[in-house]
């Protein structure tokens, strides 16, 4: 077994428990990754407050960056030294996968959400007890991180790895709904209106800045704020906006959204409402006007090249990431956690010593 520094839940409404566990040793298809930095993600609040149903004791986190320690026999996609950004896990055989469409693997949840491995087992120990993990095939709270193989996207040694952590999950998926989903350069949308301001949302709003100066300010982006619906028709000119997303969950959101759409106009909801609640829309209208309502996964982003196609972008000064994040000592998650709920930041990232 090999030791680890794990941020471990309790319980919900608990506080993280900054603990040592025990690993057990590496599966066929999985990764010892030595952390340099994670992200923390509403997600992970959201176990933590009891919002998404996981059986505890359990250790989350799914925006882990860091360098391949030990590979199991049957890795094939990364070696010892790599450096690698931690994302979603999937089975890589399902029909979606083998269509090269992995973020909606038919075992998604199991997967990312069912905080255990693939044989339904515990990867780790604690006070000799079962732990529950392989949360988004990563468990990146705990370092070193018993990783699945499918949750490791390598990426050049010369970028810093503790900037790009959150490119796993709430980054990605803000972007990847402008470049994977809305395409508003192919689908020549002219409006697009963002709900909720956060760090996905933000995302969005850097994708579809980078897009709108390729394309001679063709895309107006609107921020939507309180009255939106009256805002959206002063602006649109009562034709509806061509594109919405919705990063906030609320159901409230995603009913009006619909209705703001334009003909042809399409709506993509990224945040997630609670488990059970339900949307209503008008049916006739909605078929007349040929709008389109959609979900996405991970912003429908492949990963193992979404993420360094992100990485070049920053790179390039055209995805300012940087100005989202500020870092804690990972020690300090409950004080990040407060942190971000208060809205005092928008991208927490924990540094690993």
């Amino acid at each position: 077994m090999t030791r680890s520094q794990a941020l471990v839940l309790q319980g919900g409404d608990h506080e993280f428990a900054n603990v040592t566990v025990d690993l057990k040793l590496l599966q066929s298809r999985e990764v010892l990754v030595r952390l340099k930095a994670t992200g923390l993600c509403h997600t992970d609040i959201a176990i933590q407050q009891g919002k998404i149903p996981v059986p505890f004791p359990v250790v989350v986190g799914h925006e882990g960056a860091g360098i391949v320690e030990q590979i199991g026999s049957d890795v094939k996609s990364v070696q010892v030294g790599d450096h690698v950004l931690l994302s979603y896990s999937y089975c890589g055989k399902c029909h979606t996968c083998q269509q090269r469409r992995p973020f909606a693997c038919e075992q998604m949840l199991s997967r990312n959400f069912g905080c255990a491995r693939p044989d339904g087992s515990c990867p780790m120990l604690w006070l000799g007890k079962e732990t529950h993990g392989c949360f988004f095939g990563q468990s990146s709270f705990a370092n070193p991180a018993l990783v699945q193989e499918a949750s490791c996207i390598p990426v050049d040694k010369s970028l810093p790895l503790e900037l790009l952590a959150p490119l796993g999950c709430g980054i990605q998926t803000g972007a990847g709904a402008i470049f994977n989903v809305v395409k508003p350069l192919e689908k020549n949308v002219r409006s697009l209106v963002i709900f909720g301001i956060g760090g996905v949302g933000i995302a969005s709003l850097m994708a579809a800045k980078y897009l709108s100066s390729k394309a001679s300010g063709i895309l107006d982006v609107i921020i939507a704020a309180d009255h939106y619906l009256k805002t959206i028709a002063q602006i649109c000119g009562g034709s509806g906006v061509d594109a919405v997303i919705d990063c906030t969950g609320s159901v409230q959101v995603i009913n009006d959204m619909i209705v703001a759409l334009a003909p042809c106009g399409t709506a993509v909801t990224v945040g997630a409402p609670p488990a059970t609640a339900r949307m209503s829309i008008e049916v006739f209208p909605f078929i007349n006007a040929c709008k389109t309502y959609r979900g996405t996964h991970a912003g429908d982003g492949v990963a193992k090249t979404f993420l360094p196609f992100l990485a070049k972008l920053h790179q390039q000064g055209d995805f300012p990431i940087d100005v989202l994040q500020k870092q804690y000592k990972a020690s300090d998650i409950n004080i990040a956690v407060k942190d971000m709920r208060e809205g005092k930041v928008v991208k927490p990232v924990l540094i690993w010593d």
